[in-house]
């Protein structure tokens, strides 16, 4: 169920980067137990705005209204430095088979990336 609701595309956008990072150093601490030590995680946004507002401390308006448990990213990202948000161009984005109408070119190199083999013609 969700719990919170964003007002803006770059707020869900935010939400969804602090998300992952959480899921992704939670990833880490375990891998961790097993010996295999990570530094700095990548961690690819499609959305420009909200990587300057998880590296900028200064007052935004969009930032008014975003629950400040997500303000946690930037002590990740500035502090920390576990996570390094990198700008992932949409042509390379491969996750948008998932979340949006794509071109037929883009699907079908994003399911070549993930290993699914197309049935060709009437086989």
């Amino acid at each position: 169920m969700q719990d919170t609701m964003a007002l803006s595309t770059t707020e869900a956008e935010y939400m969804a980067t602090v998300e992952a990072s959480k899921e992704i150093l939670w990833l880490r601490g375990l891998i961790g137990t097993f010996g295999i030590i990570h530094d700095t995680i990548q961690v690819y946004c499609d959305s420009q705005s909200s990587i300057y507002l998880a590296k900028d401390c200064m007052y935004h308006k969009r930032k008014k209204y975003i629950n400040v448990r997500y303000h946690r990213i930037r002590h990740w990202v500035v502090i920390e430095k576990v996570i390094d948000l990198v700008k992932i161009s949409t042509k390379k984005n491969l996750t948008d088979m998932m979340t949006k109408t794509i071109l037929v070119e883009k699907f079908r190199a994003s399911m070549n990336f993930i290993n699914v083999l197309q049935k060709q013609g009437g086989e």
